[in-house]
């Protein structure tokens, strides 16, 4: 089958890669429809060696498709079904997916990644495929409700896999208030999907985004619902948010960066008593300072943490079919899969008007 692997740092290849199996009872085969390319996708790409990825890994997380084959455990999909993965396979019954922290799960693992092989019987593989092999399908594959399982709507469905739900977590842990006030920073997918979560779901008077590409700030104006937006490299995001907020600062603030410089604009843009979410995996590649002293002192809550998709799938499944939201926005591009290096490049190189891209079957 077709399928997208590391190569080298900086480099994918799509090539013949051998057909996955079942090997244990609890899983599932899908046959890829529709499947992203994620940010994190570019960090074990770029920093290949330093995160443990090895040459011929198979990539990619996000993915729709149709249920292929399942082992005599699986009870919760059936062959045929469309359906979600959830970026992370998830054993849904430990202790911390009874609590609904699904990203801490204690046999869990992220799909096309070197994280946890060992969790899902050491053949973890990537969604950017023809085929996958999917451990854990009760708990980390959802059925596609009526009005997106035609196939149609795979681009709808597919960023609950992760990018929507994670721009989602990331509001809900901002603690938006109603009229209130929202700061966004990063312009990539995560950060389109934390604008369009925040102005849709929380009903805040403003949305600030902050980012450093005037093409992708326009693109959230026009379409996920930012009300301004400042660019970083021409303008003080800090005195931009101040002079919006009567000098005081944002109380609810997105980080979707997360490195030494984002993080510091968070601190000086926020009021006293703020909520700041910190998304960004910046600060796995540098190191950054942690503002005890400048959160103390100002009441400041800096709330970090990945996405549990199984948790919010419940909610976000039923307000895309009803056209609540459509996160299908952030997919500026969508190739074939045998154009995966293509794509990888576009989103590298932050190729104008692209902010995320999309590989079909």
């Amino acid at each position: 089958m077709l399928g997208t692997y590391y190569h080298d740092r900086g480099q994918v290849r799509v090539g013949n890669i051998p057909e996955p199996q079942l090997i244990q009872d609890n899983d599932a085969i899908v046959r890829v429809t529709l499947a992203g390319i994620c940010g994190a996708d570019l960090d074990f790409v770029n920093n290949g060696p330093e995160a443990g990825v090895m040459q011929g890994m198979r990539l990619g997380h996000e993915f729709v498709g149709v249920v292929e084959a399942v082992g005599k455990d699986v009870t919760n999909v059936k062959v045929g079904d469309r359906v979600v993965a959830s970026a992370m396979f998830v054993d849904g019954e430990c202790h911390f997916c009874k609590r609904d922290f699904n990203s801490s799960c204690e046999h869990g693992g992220l799909f096309g990644s070197p994280m946890f092989v060992e969790h899902g019987g050491n053949d973890i593989q990537g969604g950017q495929s023809e085929y996958v092999r999917v451990p854990y399908a009760n708990s980390t594959l959802f059925t596609l409700p009526e009005g997106l399982a035609t196939g149609a709507e795979d681009a709808r469905a597919l960023p609950l896999a992760d990018n929507f739900a994670t721009g989602y977590h990331g509001a809900l842990n901002a603690n938006i208030q109603e009229g209130g006030t929202v700061v966004v920073i990063g312009d990539g997918a995560v950060g389109q999907s934390a604008v369009l979560a925040s102005s849709k779901l929380f009903n805040p008077e403003q949305v600030i985004h902050v980012g450093r590409h005037d093409g992708r700030l326009g693109f959230s104006r026009n379409k996920a619902g930012a009300t301004h937006t400042v660019n970083g490299k021409t303008g003080d995001p800090v005195e931009f948010v101040k002079e919006l907020t009567g000098g005081y600062g944002a109380l609810s603030i997105i980080d979707t960066v997360g490195n030494q410089a984002s993080l510091q604009q968070t601190l000086d843009m926020a009021q006293a008593g703020g909520k700041i979410s910190v998304l960004g995996f910046g600060h796995l590649f540098a190191p950054v300072d942690q503002p005890y002293s400048a959160s103390l002192f100002r009441n400041l809550t800096i709330h970090t943490g990945v996405v549990n998709v199984p948790a919010y799938m419940r909610t976000l499944l039923p307000l895309v079919e009803a056209g609540k939201i459509d996160p299908s926005i952030i997919f500026t591009d969508i190739l074939p899969l045998a154009d995966a290096a293509e794509g990888y490049d576009r989103m590298l190189m932050r190729t104008d008007g692209t902010i995320k891209v999309a590989l079909k079957n």
